[in-house]
């Protein structure tokens, strides 16, 4: 099984990480992966890893709901992924715009007007453009290792219980839960949120 492009982490790192050898485990150590990189994703609201976005349904990169927006009669648009990588194309009502009329602030992902504003409509922007991290930042690659760890530890072939975590109580009983994110990953991650999911 080969790693999609949303994955935060790679199945190296991640077996240096719990120091296993061989590849006994390497199947569930991806889907392990896999599920952790889309819990991200889902949970901040954005696609963390660099990708393509087009309005254009020819292309590959076809995605309406990141490169379809709503003009509002700002001069400033908020656009869903960032931080954008490159700018190749904006459309208003159909019809391409000079991109030197523009101007982008890359890390935000915020495009501007140079003069006047985009117009009010639904659906009256197309994009083309690039965006989330083409490497991922240290703290999110460390949350993505150390919540898919735990995830491993927790599984049946980490020695654990699945999906559950252990706590012993005052009395010396242990107490099994259900796990979820570990509270130092939702820590990072919420600095990741993205402005519309908040």
């Amino acid at each position: 099984m080969a790693l999609s492009a949303d994955a935060l982490t790679s199945l190296a790192a991640l077996k240096q990480y719990l120091q296993i050898e061989g590849a006994q485990h390497d199947d569930l150590l991806e889907s392990l992966i896999e599920a952790v990189s889309a819990q991200f994703n889902q949970y901040t609201g954005r696609k963390l890893t660099a990708r393509d976005y087009s309005h254009l349904a020819a292309d590959a990169a076809y995605d309406p709901d990141n490169a379809l927006l709503d003009g509002s009669g700002q001069a400033e648009l908020l656009l869903p992924q960032y931080p954008v990588i490159s700018l190749s194309g904006v459309s208003l009502d159909g019809q391409d715009l000079n991109l030197e009329s523009l101007a982008l602030d890359r890390a935000a992902g915020v495009l501007s007007m140079r003069t006047g504003g985009f117009p009010r409509g639904r659906g009256n922007l197309g994009l083309r453009y690039r965006a989330g991290f083409a490497t991922l930042p240290p703290d999110l690659a460390q949350a993505a290792l150390e919540q898919a760890a735990t995830r491993f530890q927790e599984s049946a072939a980490g020695h654990g219980r699945l999906g559950l975590s252990a706590r012993t109580l005052a009395d010396g009983s242990v107490s099994y839960t259900a796990s979820g994110l570990l509270p130092q990953v939702r820590e990072v991650l919420d600095r990741y949120r993205n402005r519309f999911a908040l």
